[in-house]
């Protein structure tokens, strides 16, 4: 899985990455709260935010005009094989 990590273009990894970092958190996540801490711009986030939305690790809520960016239960598994691939 490492290897497949390697092929995905450097946006993509570093928001995966982030992503796995801050599944557990409380905190809620925005778009533009995401970009920031990527270092980002806010539409090529919010692209690929999109993207992981269609292929199911990622679930995006509207509240008024801030998008809640929620990880799914199959971007915790995809994170959990990353590590595991990480440790050995």
């Amino acid at each position: 899985m490492k290897e497949l990590l390697a092929l995905l273009p450097e946006t993509r990894r570093k928001l995966l990455l982030f992503l796995c970092e801050h599944r557990h958190d409380d905190r809620l996540q925005t778009i533009q709260h995401i970009s920031e801490e990527v270092k980002l711009s806010f539409h090529t986030t919010r692209e690929i935010v999109y993207e992981f939305a269609s292929l199911g690790l990622v679930k995006v809520y509207e509240v008024g005009r801030v998008k809640i960016v929620v990880p799914t239960d199959k971007l915790k598994e995809v994170c959990e094989i990353l590590e595991e691939g990480q440790a050995q």
